[in-house]
């Protein structure tokens, strides 16, 4: 399996100098440069050069494991050392294939300003709040966002989701029904009720899969 994910990560290597206009070397560079060193901030950084997520999560690995591959052959590579017992081993986790590289400017963040000054609340995790909400936007293009008090509300016909962003955790609140796993009951804001029934708690940027977006489109459906 392992020769299998190292021919997969060789050939995702070989073609980011085609796709992307820059090698391995020139992103290692490029992320260095940019001056985030978090894991969200970096995968939030790639995602805003238009690499889809599970690209920019392998690059933010390899620049972690200090630029090597994370599959390469034992002489020349380590493979990376897992961050916690929270994330599992990347033995065991598949290199993306080349041909899901698509790299395409990503959606802008809400442009209204209030509302840019509200994420500035999440302070280390403004790029994970800002990724939320592009995320609900490319899910209902015809979202409306809007500070209402704490919160980030984002309508369509109708209210159906709210964003609450905080320095270490970011609740998204809405209606997401019983089926959601992820979920729980909402918690009060600053002792007053909460919009919706039902809550995420965010603090990774992983988190904002596709799970995460059927959840949207549920709870924008109510």
């Amino acid at each position: 399996m392992s020769a299998t994910y190292a021919e997969k990560e060789r050939e995702f290597i070989s073609g980011l100098a085609e796709d992307t206009g820059k090698d391995l070397a020139g992103w290692m560079n490029a992320i260095a440069q940019s001056g985030h060193t978090e894991r969200n901030e970096i995968i939030d950084w790639l995602r805003h050069q238009g690499f889809q997520f599970s690209w920019a999560s392998w690059l933010e690995r390899i620049h972690h494991n200090g630029g090597r591959l994370i599959y390469g052959d034992d002489s020349s590579a380590a493979r990376i050392q897992p961050r916690s017992t929270a994330i599992r081993d990347l033995v065991d986790e598949e290199p993306p294939s080349r041909q899901r590289l698509v790299v395409t400017p990503s959606s802008p963040a809400p442009p209204d300003k209030t509302v840019q000054g509200l994420l500035t609340e999440a302070k280390g995790l403004r790029p994970l709040a800002e990724h939320i909400l592009r995320e609900v936007g490319r899910v209902r293009p015809d979202t409306r966002f809007e500070v209402a008090g704490p919160l980030v509300m984002m309508s369509a016909a109708k209210p159906f989701a709210a964003l609450h962003p905080a320095p270490k955790r970011i609740r998204l609140y809405a209606n997401f029904g019983l089926e959601a796993a992820r979920s729980k009951p909402s918690e009060t804001i600053n002792k007053s009720p909460p919009p919706f029934s039902q809550m995420l708690v965010l603090d990774d940027v992983r988190s904002i899969d596709e799970e995460f977006r059927r959840m949207i489109r549920a709870a924008s459906a109510r």
